[in-house]
Parts: structure tokens; sequence; C-alpha cells
């Protein structure tokens, strides 16, 4: 078993703390979340605080992430090899659907947004990119499971059988996902219609790499009002293609060098 560091520790639950719907926290709340000594956590707040990656909210007792976290955090899409290459992707999805487009991936039972190409059409949600959702609830999160076999779709989902949920329309049970990704592993592509945001729709497909694993997924989010299966069809192709055309990309990289996964790239 590796060796670790409890303080380095501590100080990274603290970071993990915050989040989009909580971004700014006091001592107080970051010490009864992690069940840790008020002192201990205002020593790591201050230590954290003098590195730059927490900052104290302006005429408030809280705190929030700092700049040189956010500095960091770009490295991580800046230092990615396919960064580029999949930005430009989005950009074409964007440019032939008119839809927001979006690159994921798969964190425990959650879909990560990595990057979002905003579309031009006047009325539009968008979930900007670092967002976590429920992978359930989103078309990116099912197109990666359907590549997946039900023993690793249980370890990101846990066995216990509930999902979480944002709208009436998101899934609850595993037996109603195994039946969607039946559905969708032989059409080649997943949606999700009103069950992440009432009113919006989005069509899936995953990115793979040489060996077939999922490794991320694209996406576009429309307003499917009135419905109309032919446009959802239509943008379904498109998404496909653009995940087609990165799978292939990531091969062809992979041959001059060693082996591409998840990790390497995202």
């Amino acid at each position: 078993m590796r060796e670790t560091s409890k303080t380095v520790n501590h100080a990274l639950k603290v970071l993990n703390c915050f989040s989009r719907l909580r971004p700014v926290l006091s001592g107080s709340e970051i010490a009864a979340e992690l069940k840790l000594p008020r002192t201990n956590v205002l020593r790591l707040l201050s230590t954290l605080e003098d590195a730059g990656f927490i900052e104290r909210k302006e005429g408030d007792v809280g705190y929030r992430i700092g700049l040189r976290a956010f500095e960091i955090g770009t490295l991580y899409l800046i230092g990615n090899p396919l960064s580029s290459i999949l930005t430009g992707i989005l950009d074409e999805l964007v440019s032939k659907t008119q839809c927001t487009a979006y690159l994921g991936v798969l964190d425990g039972d959650d879909l990560v947004i990595l990057n979002c190409r905003e579309g031009p059409v006047p009325i539009q949600f968008i979930w900007k990119a670092g967002a976590r959702l429920p992978c359930t609830t989103t078309a990116m999160g099912k197109a990666i499971m359907m590549h997946l076999p039900p023993e690793e779709i249980t370890k990101h989902l846990g066995k216990d059988g509930s999902f979480r949920v944002l709208t009436e329309r998101s899934l609850r049970t595993r037996s109603q996902l195994d039946a969607e990704l039946a559905e969708f592993r032989q059409r080649g592509w997943s949606q999700t219609q009103e069950e992440a945001h009432a009113g919006v729709s989005a069509v899936g497909c995953a990115i793979l790499d040489d060996n077939g694993y999922p490794i991320a997924a694209v996406s576009v989010c429309f307003f499917d009002h009135p419905p109309d299966p032919k446009r959802k069809e239509g943008y379904a192709k498109l998404v496909c293609d653009a995940a087609k055309n990165a799978s292939t990309q990531i091969a062809e990289l992979a041959v001059y060098g060693s082996r591409l996964t998840r990790e390497s790239i995202f």
C-alpha cells in the first residue's frame, strides 16, 4: 500500500468541499462536512490561502477557490494532446447543428463536462466546462456506458440500485438503464429527453480508444419542441460522425506513440 500524507489529504478534501452549488464556504461549514476540528481546518485554510489556492470573499467570512487553483485547473485541457482536435470537432458540430456541443468523461457516477461550445440559437440552456451531472441523466454518460460491461457499470453506479435524479423523467432504476442501453447499442447512439433539465433533450456518442474502450463522449443538446424524430436522428448522425472522427484520430496517434487511454488524453 502506498504511503500518503495525511495533511495533504486533508487539504485536498478542503478544496473538494467547494462546488458550483456551494462556491463560498465558511471554516465552520467545512469543518462540519469533513468532521475535523475547526482549528485544524482554519490552519489548512490559512496555508491554502497563502499559496493562492483559497481566498476570502470580500466583505464575507467565507472562503472561495483562489486564482492559483484556477490557473492550475486550466492546465488540464492545455496539457491535453488532443485538445485542439477535440475543440475543432465540437466547433464543427456546432456549425452543422446550430446546437451547443459538449465533450465529457465519466468520473464515478458523475459525467464531467470537459468542454462546451455554444450554439448560435437565441434560446439556450448551457452547462459550463467543469459541471458535474449524474451520468444516468446525460446522453454522454449513457453513450459511454453502452460500451462498458455490466460489472464496470456497477462500479460507477454502485450496487444499491438507486440513482440520483434531476427531473421527473430521470431514470430511477438499473433495470430502466439496462433496457435503454440495450436499445442504444443496437442503433449506436444514446439520447435523453428532459432527464437533466425540463425542456432539454440530447443525443450522444462515445469516443473510443484504439482498443475500442470508451474514453469520453460528445453530445449536442437542443429544445425538442415540438418533438421531431427526424431532427433528432439527423443530429445523432452528425454526433456519431464526430465521435468516429475523434476515435480515428486517436487511433492514428496511437500508431506513432504509446497507447492512448482516458488518463493519458484527459
